[in-house]
């Protein structure tokens, strides 16, 4: 009976990662859509004078290039947190799922990037590499990492004034919140 549950548990989690994965990378508007179709500032059907500015016109700040590079490189620490409890542990859940969606959340602050003419910065591995004994320590190391994710969306939305970079900061958000943390905590 608690085999099934578990493994009923599993597959709901599983489903849910997935859908709020997927739903962070919903564009919020249709001029946003538009110039996504085009191919990015410059890209086809644009001018070519499109890049640095956003579907209104407005280049980013200095300020929310910091954002967005702070957020991608946030997200790199989590795909690689991730990668290395999988190359410990095996390919166990929930992290077999959880790298699947940072690897989604890297794409759409990489379309961001690239949207306003931005590069996007390597991923620069993990500082040091740690060691998971058991599948519940690197479920901490997860809870722990969600949780940092989180807060530090909570120190960029402010600074950023262009709808559709918060859009995705709120759904990345969303997902580590909602999705990721719940599944590291009964991963315990």
């Amino acid at each position: 009976m608690f085999t099934k549950i578990t493994k009923v548990f599993g597959v709901l989690a599983t489903v849910a990662i997935l859908s709020l994965s997927l739903m962070a990378f919903t564009l919020p508007d249709s001029s946003v859509s538009t110039l996504d179709l085009q191919g990015g500032p410059g890209g086809r059907g644009g001018n070519g004078q499109g890049a640095g500015s956003s579907a209104l016109g407005t280049p980013l700040s200095n300020t929310e290039k910091d954002a967005l590079n702070q957020a991608i490189l946030e997200e790199y620490g989590a795909l690689n947190l991730y990668q290395s409890a999988i190359a410990q542990l095996g390919n166990v859940y929930p992290f077999s799922m959880i790298v699947k969606a940072e690897q989604q959340h890297i794409n759409a602050l990489t379309r961001q990037l690239t949207k306003y003419g931005m590069p996007v910065p390597a991923n620069p591995g993990l500082t040091s590499s740690p060691t998971f004994g058991t599948l519940q320590q690197a479920c901490q190391a997860g809870v722990a990492a969600e949780i940092a994710d989180a807060a530090l969306y909570d120190q960029l939305k402010p600074v950023v004034t262009h709808t559709d970079i918060l859009q995705v900061f709120n759904n990345l958000q969303s997902a580590s919140l909602n999705s990721h943390l719940p599944a590291f905590q009964t991963c315990q």
